[in-house]
């Protein structure tokens, strides 16, 4: 499941504090986790140092580094979205817009 779509992870990160109580289907390990990688700051999610964009902006920051890089492929591609950004499946997301992107040779 994507941070973003996680309830329980992103009350506990953004506030610092959990604002209701944890049923038995809650993973608590997983929780923690969010709380020692994940930080809130200025309305920004991050992960270690990096940032991660709300599910609706990604698609966006892909095309915008694909063009500044100039349509160089998904590996190009991937190597700058992974020095600025951070979420589990972006590996699949960029190579599945560079395929479809129809400046690639």
């Amino acid at each position: 499941m994507d941070i973003w779509e996680d309830n329980v992870s992103m009350a506990l990160v953004t506030s610092g504090y959990l604002e209701v109580k944890l049923d038995n289907t809650t993973n608590i390990e997983r929780v923690k986790k969010c709380m020692m990688k994940y930080h809130w700051s200025e309305d920004t999610l991050f992960f270690q140092n990096l940032v991660v964009p709300r599910l609706a902006k990604r698609r966006m920051l892909i095309v915008k580094i694909h063009e500044e890089i100039g349509h160089f492929g998904a590996m190009r591609t991937l190597a700058e979205v992974k020095k600025r950004f951070f979420w589990h499946d972006k590996i699949k997301v960029v190579k599945k817009f560079i395929r479809a992107c129809e400046s690639v040779s």
